[in-house]
């Protein structure tokens, strides 16, 4: 796959994916804007994209906006906020109608940049801040968002497994801020966080579709090429020891217990290709280790599977099972793991696990969505890499590699979210 980046201006870098075999009726262009994470600054910045994609100048308010998508051909604008490392990336995405569909050849792409750009740089302010209803609107839509967490139980208790693993850390920082921090916000507070973003922000801009990406990035680089700069250190910092073991446990009214297991990788390098490998081998596919041994063959979990950040270097097992099962289940897993790191699997596993994740990467480009979201995933590297290499790379990647990797793996923590005695029978399902 062919990609074009260029940097048009200091810690501003465009990537434009030309839709060269027109398998796509629909162009995406999404701004991602990535300032370190902090507690301090969280529920502020998370505020932000939710506020922008709701109005600007030209269109002040959600119908005149709302006409103006709909003369776009029917473009959908969204607003984001997730963790990149130890990064908070702040999105606004429009798609739109590929211009080669355009029924008079309008340019639509570069009308949907434009609009976007002016909802990034000109929102709407009363009295030098966001408008008081726009606010408060925004703010509760937060806080509903972040009280449902707790209503996914898996999420919920990877959450938790993150925290302790990384407390202290901004890794462990949650990407939308606490309940509490988002509720004492002010407009000024959230104004503020907007101007901070622009000056400070590390910028990708993605753009996917026929068409000239540098004519769709252009109002953005003006835009940031006249705001005074000063861009931010992004740097993920990677823990390489395991100094004290945290554990941790809730009570909460749940059908089915959920453990997650925290893990580190103490290398002092980390081999992506090799590391990829041994996640996918050990719990990362439908017949991985954790699968086919910890819950189909002992019944010991309803799921069990693993999972490996490769910009921090940590990783997690989690898995759903009865309490009464706790620790015969976390004795297995451990044991798998001393087996993996023993080089204790097939060749035919080897291959498989080979042939399903170059299989995985070489059809991220079959939907818009993942071949964008692939790019978001690598908005801290230096060097892009392209799906294809992605696949390329594991061609070549060894059984010692593998092992290599997985005896670098230090379970870190434990957390259990148990039962109360609450729970209704069945309540809950699997998840």
């Amino acid at each position: 796959m062919s990609i074009t980046v260029f940097e048009p201006a200091e810690a501003v870098r465009v990537i434009a994916i030309p839709d060269t075999a027109e398998r796509f009726k629909t162009a995406q262009l999404t701004v991602q804007l990535l300032v370190p994470l902090s507690e301090e600054s969280a529920a502020a910045n998370a505020l932000v994209p939710f506020l922008l994609r709701r109005a600007c100048r030209t269109f002040p308010d959600f119908p005149a906006l709302k006409r103006e998508l709909d003369r776009l051909y029917g473009a959908r604008l969204t607003a984001a906020v997730r963790r990149v490392g130890e990064a908070q990336a702040l999105y606004l995405q429009m798609t739109c109608l590929d211009d080669r569909f355009a029924l008079n050849g309008e340019a639509v792409a570069a009308q949907c940049a434009a609009l976007l750009c002016e909802m990034l740089f000109r929102p709407v302010l009363e009295n030098g801040t966001f408008r008081h209803d726009d606010m408060e609107e925004e703010r509760r839509c937060l806080l509903e968002t972040i009280r449902a967490e707790i209503n996914n139980k898996r999420g919920y208790a990877r959450t938790r497994c993150t925290e302790l693993l990384c407390e202290g850390e901004p890794y462990a920082v949650r990407a939308s801020g606490t309940e509490a921090a988002v509720a004492a916000l002010t407009a000024a507070d959230v104004t503020a966080a907007w101007e901070r973003v622009l000056r400070t922000a590390r910028v990708q801009i993605l753009y996917h579709g026929n068409g000239d990406g540098h004519a769709v990035a252009a109002p953005f680089v003006d835009g940031f090429c006249a705001i005074d700069r000063t861009p931010c250190d992004l740097t993920v910092t990677r823990r390489t020891t395991v100094d004290t073991r945290r554990d941790g446990e809730e009570l909460m009214a749940v059908a089915q217990g959920k453990m997650v297991l925290g893990f580190v990788n103490t290398a002092d390098t980390v081999d992506v290709p090799a590391n990829r490998m041994a996640n996918a081998l050990f719990g990362g596919t439908a017949f991985a280790m954790l699968f086919r041994t910890v819950r189909e063959k002992l019944s010991l979990c309803y799921y069990c599977m693993s999972s490996f950040d490769r910009l921090k270097g940590v990783g997690m097992i989690d898995s759903g099972v009865e309490a009464d099962k706790l620790s015969v289940a976390r004795a297995e897993i451990e044991r798998q793991l001393a087996l993996l790191k023993a080089g204790e699997f097939t060749d035919e596993d080897l291959e498989n696990t080979r042939r399903y994740l170059v299989s995985q990467y070489r059809t991220v480009g079959d939907l818009q969505s993942t071949l964008i979201g692939w790019y978001d995933g690598q908005a801290l590297e230096d060097v892009l890499q392209t799906p294809e290499e992605a696949a390329d790379a594991l061609l070549t990647v060894t059984r010692e590699q593998v092992t290599a990797a997985a005896k670098a793996w230090e379970i870190a923590c434990e957390f259990r979210l148990l039962p109360n005695g609450e729970a209704e029978e069945g309540g809950e399902g699997g998840e």
